[in-house]
């Protein structure tokens, strides 16, 4: 009798521990997905017109965020972009491609220089471009011609 007392108490206490870690491993994955969420939606405001954008999911973007809310100007450079001047740090560069050619909407950090790029039209394969995100809404925007002024913040 005593021997199945204490198998039930240890299958007891096992079951309780699993149960424990489970739901402390839903929470941490629940609190994970809420953060991403936040993380990844950001806003360009230019004057009174907003376009919004999702980021990347590497350590490129992520350290990007850190830097936001940011006030950049921009200047046409090409056909193609629309590029701000460095950035206040340098931003990490870790599991990031050679190169990569940007495509329409993208955003990209251009290590060399230190900046963002937004491309409004296809860009040519380039060594050290790092997509940190795509436009979502509003890329029209970024047609007119000129500096402009944009603040880029966190979505809501």
């Amino acid at each position: 009798m005593e021997k199945t007392s204490m198998r039930v108490s240890q299958y007891a206490a096992l079951l309780f521990m699993l149960l424990t870690v489970s739901t402390l491993q839903a929470a941490q994955d629940s609190s994970n997905a809420t953060r991403q969420v936040k993380m990844h939606d950001i806003r360009i405001a230019m004057g009174s017109t907003s376009l919004t954008a999702t980021l990347e999911d590497n350590p490129t973007a992520r350290s990007f965020v850190k830097l936001l809310p940011l006030t950049l100007t921009l200047k046409d450079y090409g056909d193609a972009e629309k590029i701000s001047g460095s950035l206040p740090h340098r931003l990490s560069q870790d599991a990031a491609p050679e190169s990569d050619a940007g495509a329409t909407g993208d955003i990209a950090y251009y290590a060399p220089w230190g900046n963002i790029a937004f491309y409004r039209g296809p860009g040519p394969e380039a060594a050290g471009v790092i997509k940190i995100g795509k436009i979502t809404s509003g890329i029209d925007a970024l047609n007119r011609p000129g500096i402009m002024r944009v603040t880029i913040s966190l979505g809501n």
